[in-house]
């Protein structure tokens, strides 16, 4: 029995690391090499679907070689090309076929370049001595459109976001965290990406809770809201290969408590009382983010203490944890 949930439990890691480990690899007479998954063959040509998703159709005259379900081992070239009209595009070189070129530049946009309207492309950045390769001009007509940028939406390297979240806070302070416990929150989020990798946001949340305790003659109520308003900065890990994508954070921002106690004496005196006071705070954050999907830790904390209904709260913060959604 043991030996069988063996296997099983080897064939379950096969299926999930075998994307990763096996793919196609076609090697070009120029040297180019390209990586991915060979969706049809044909006669005179063979189309494969690079890492990117990116569907490329390779004529069989330029294809040296072709092997099937290899470990890729990606060797990113990194090239100068130089446009007759004399503008230069620096970036990775991802594609070189028949009548184009294909590179991802510095700010991770992938642009597809016309043969007919390059000058030279120079290999090997890191030697300033390598000496410039030629690409042969062909007979297409010159466009007036030197380059097409071939990145999906998903791709774009600068763009906000939009979120909405909620979770549970413990609070950092034992009076408080003992009269409330754990409490909501929920809130909202705008975020500027920056080349896909970086980010600054601007979040806005609410801590609710309320308590109740029941003495001889009177009746206690208490309720609390914390309502930070928040900059973080933020950093992911963006890469093609990854469905889920973690991301870090930190930050500062002003932290505002309200909070409200009524005593009620025998079922019909009331009295009411409230304190309001804020304070700055630091937090910091982890992640992941599955499309439009996220979840979140974070923890927050005061640089001073703040007044309440009873006294002094030596710290408003917490630990928050909570999940939503980014569009």
């Amino acid at each position: 029995m043991k030996r069988i949930y063996g296997l099983l439990l080897i064939g379950v890691l096969l299926i999930l690391l075998s994307p990763n480990l096996l793919s196609d690899t076609i090697k070009l007479t120029n040297g180019s090499v390209i990586y991915g998954h060979i969706s049809r063959e044909d006669i005179d040509k063979v189309i494969i679907v690079d890492q990117n998703g990116i569907e490329n159709s390779i004529p069989r005259d330029l294809i040296l070689s072709i092997d099937k379900g290899l470990e890729a081992k990606k060797e990113v070239q990194k090239v100068i090309i130089t446009l007759k009209s004399g503008i230069e595009v620096k970036g990775s070189l991802i594609l070189d076929d028949a009548n184009s070129v294909t590179i991802k530049d510095e700010t991770g946009i992938e642009k597809k370049i016309a043969k007919s309207n390059i000058l030279d492309i120079v290999i090997d950045l890191d030697n300033p001595n390598e000496k410039p390769i030629t690409i042969q001009s062909y007979e297409e007509p010159e466009t007036d459109i030197e380059t097409e940028i071939v990145a999906s939406p998903a791709e774009k390297t600068n763009k906000f976001n939009l979120g909405l979240k909620i979770g549970y806070q413990q609070l950092n302070c034992d009076i408080l965290s003992d009269r409330y416990g754990k409490g909501l929150v929920f809130g909202g989020e705008v975020i500027l990406w920056l080349h896909n990798k970086y980010g600054i946001g601007f979040n806005v949340e609410r801590y609710s809770n309320k308590s109740e305790y029941d003495y001889d003659d009177i009746v206690r109520k208490y309720e609390i809201y914390i309502t930070p308003v928040t900059l973080t900065a933020y950093y992911k890990k963006q890469s093609f290969n990854y469905k889920i994508i973690p991301y870090f954070g930190l930050g500062i921002g002003q932290y505002f408590l309200n909070e409200e106690m009524t005593d009620t004496y025998w079922d019909y005196y009331e009295q009411w009382y409230e304190a309001s006071d804020s304070e700055t705070g630091f937090h910091c954050l982890c992640g992941f983010q599955y499309k439009i999907l996220f979840v979140e830790i974070k923890y927050s904390t005061m640089f001073k203490s703040s007044w309440g209904i009873e006294g002094e709260y030596d710290d408003i913060g917490g630990l928050n944890i909570g999940g939503g959604l980014r569009f």
